[in-house]
């Protein structure tokens, strides 16, 4: 035994003036009476009990020491080894999947989680003094809520801070943390509270398999006890496992929707499944399901703007959170485009095939007298994202996007363009392309052999260009970028060839646009429940404030603020650092609408004029994510049979031992009681 205050012990000094009160006779006065004849009787009386008394006052000494005896050593705080020994070191693991979202018909409609939190609080209830605990939640990743404590209230609330997610299960990382945090301390335990329906062959491998001894250390491992408590055994329930939507691959207008439903439950279920579109019901579906069985649909000709896509299956069973998935109908955003051209036939028609562009066609004359008056670069009164130059070279050119086909040669006479970094020679003999970059996005699904170019000359391109086709060792097509700048260049005069008349050029053509826009041809905002969302800035700002699109930011502008509005209305505001935003509070299944706004400074906050407010009936969807948990898996919420005969012959859990306050709690209410006792001898003593 050994005493956490030892110094305290030097408070058994106060047994002497104890002993000294008792030993101390007190000096009697002399009083003059007139008899003594009823004093001596008394005298008698009291000679016979006087042995009695001594005793009496003995007894009283020693309560009295033993009294101060106890309470010196609850203040000194006694440990006794067996009861170190003996100490628990408890690490709980909580799942929070989304499995442990079914309610169970046998727990009064709770949900899974609760059960298992209810189970958590206690094991809580029945630590000792001496256990230790720390809780884990996990659904792919662990996340400690708190680490080894034996303070109850901080344990409970830390199991009332687990919330329920939409995740996926994989309970192998959190084990193995808690097996590493386990395996440094003397007498450890973990306790999966778990309802087991997804475990990975190499878990099971752990949880069956006994730990190898370490021969580099001296001192043994601790044996790790194992208690596996399964929560839940319904296992009736049918999902969606799949919700994705996509621009056509057919027509640029129009967009597809998967949708995968499984059964995976044991009987045959009839139901039907419901499409939201903006909250209004646009379609059902009559579904039939075999046990086990998965059906696939795609859904086509939405008749659409952009907006939210919900479906919704019209049956009831334990699980809710796979009965709905979401989907991003992405906003049909035309590209306007100026193509500036004395008169090509063949190239307007191939920008005119294409649905996604807004063309705008002018003359090199009226370029120069309606467009670059009003602006020092070619962009004009209009936005246009993308400008083709056909057989013609601007006097200026400033930041944006450009595709130059065959423009003329400087006049050496005349001042050069200093931004048209390239110099144009002398004309190609029997021009034709030996080679092209098969994997380039411009050239991506083309074959130019066999071109027959009747007009193309020799350039030099400026030396941060690329290459994309040559004619032997001259370039006649590279691209050149810059921080704000794109470059086209195709030194082939297209009027005076046949690659119009094949299907390379508006692919060509379209790759091009494409490649400007750098993006793919299908555009997706989706996620898994769990996954980072990645959304680059500028397109927030695009969408939500367009007049703005093409300012670019001053250093002295405010740092800008990203406004996340999630399930169940829960937002978040996340300031901006850079041209991309990473959030990964993806837990829940829903929508995440994305808006961006300028910080305001609060010292000057009364001279600022209030923010803009986004207009909640404009299109916004260029900024709405569809996070849904779609998971095969995650839908069969019957326990995984392998873990069954595991959880049998799991180790029961400890239940508390009857020393279950520290030892100096107990020497407090015995000395109590003494106190007690002893004030009763003393009022019997005064009686007497």
């Amino acid at each position: 035994m050994n005493f956490l205050s030892p110094t305290s012990l030097l408070l058994f000094g106060l047994a002497i003036p104890i002993v000294a009160l008792y030993i101390l006779r007190l000096r009697r006065r002399r009083e003059p009476i007139s008899t003594l004849m009823f004093w001596e009787e008394l005298f008698r009386e009291r000679q016979t009990t006087s042995l009695f008394q001594r005793l009496k006052h003995l007894l009283s000494l020693l309560l009295q020491l033993l009294f101060l005896t106890l309470l010196v050593l609850s203040i000194a705080r006694p440990q006794f080894a067996f009861i170190t020994k003996s100490a628990r070191q408890l690490v709980l693991i909580i799942d929070q999947s989304a499995s442990m979202n079914a309610i169970e018909a046998e727990t009064d409609e709770r949900t899974r989680l609760e059960v298992a939190k209810e189970s958590a609080l206690r094991s809580v209830d029945g630590l000792r003094f001496m256990d230790e605990m720390t809780i884990i939640s996990s659904h792919t990743r662990p996340i400690i809520h708190i680490p080894f404590t034996n303070h109850q209230k901080s344990l409970r609330e830390a199991i009332h801070a687990i919330q329920p997610t939409d995740i996926s299960t994989n309970l192998e990382p959190a084990y193995d943390l808690a097996y590493a945090i386990a395996q440094t301390k003397p007498n450890p335990e973990v306790v999966i509270f778990s309802d087991f329906q997804s475990v990975s062959e190499t878990l099971l491998a752990k949880l069956k398999s006994k730990p190898e001894q370490d021969t580099d250390t001296e001192a043994p491992a601790p044996e790790v006890k194992q208690h596996l408590i399964q929560i839940g055994k319904a296992n009736d329930n049918v999902g969606i496992t799949k919700f994705r939507v996509r621009k056509s691959l057919v027509n640029a207008f129009d967009y597809q929707t998967l949708l995968r439903v499984v059964n995976a439950s044991e009987e045959e279920k009839k139901f039907n499944v419901e499409l939201y579109f903006d909250e209004n019901l646009f379609d059902v579906r009559p579904y039939t399901l075999a046990p086990g069985e998965s059906k696939s649909e795609i859904f086509s000709n939405f008749a659409f703007e952009g907006g939210k896509l919900k479906a919704v299956l019209d049956i009831q069973d334990p699980l809710v959170s796979d009965n709905i998935a979401y989907a991003t109908l992405p906003k049909r955003d035309l590209i306007p485009v100026l193509l500036v051209t004395a008169d090509n036939p063949f190239l307007q028609k191939a920008l005119a095939v294409d649905e996604q562009l807004q063309l705008t066609v002018l003359t090199p004359t009226e370029y120069e007298t309606d467009v670059l008056p009003e602006s020092a670069n070619s962009q004009g009164k209009k936005n246009y994202q993308v400008v083709i130059f056909d057989r013609y070279s601007p006097p200026t050119l400033g930041d944006g996007n450009y595709m130059f086909i065959y423009p003329p040669a400087v006049d050496s006479s005349e001042t050069p363009n200093p931004e048209l970094k390239w110099n144009i020679g002398a004309a190609l003999e029997t021009p034709i392309i030996t080679d092209w970059e098969r994997t380039h996005p411009i050239l991506q699904h083309v074959h130019l052999e066999n071109v027959q170019i009747g007009t193309a000359y020799e350039v030099t391109p400026p030396s941060t260009a690329q290459v994309l086709a040559r004619s032997f060792e001259s370039p006649v097509l590279f691209i050149d970028v810059k921080p704000n700048r794109k470059i086209v260049f195709a030194a082939i005069n297209i009027l005076e060839s046949d690659l119009p008349l094949r299907i390379a050029f508006p692919v060509i053509i379209a790759n091009t646009i494409q490649w400007f826009q750098q993006r793919s041809e299908i555009l997706e905002y989706h996620l898994h429940t769990g996954e980072v969302l990645k959304q680059q800035i500028e397109s927030i700002d695009a969408i939500s404030q367009p007049e703005l699109k093409t300012e670019t930011d001053s250093p002295e502008s405010p740092p800008k603020l990203v406004k996340i509005t999630g399930p169940g209305d829960q937002t978040w505001e996340l300031p901006v650092e850079g041209d991309e935003l990473l959030f990964e509070q993806t837990q829940r299944a829903g929508f995440y609408e994305l808006k961006i706004s300028e910080a305001v400074d609060s010292t000057s906050e009364e001279e600022q004029p209030p923010s803009e407010v986004s207009d909640p009936t404009k299109d916004n969807s260029g900024t709405v994510w569809a996070v849904n948990l779609a998971d095969a898996t995650e839908s069969h919420i019957g326990a995984d049979p392998a873990v069954e005969d595991l959880t049998k012959a799991s180790v029961a859990q400890s239940s508390a031992a009857l020393l279950r306050y520290p030892p100096w709690v107990y020497l407090v209410f015995l000395a109590v009681g003494l106190s007690v006792f002893e004030w009763f001898l003393y009022q019997r003593r005064r009686i007497d």
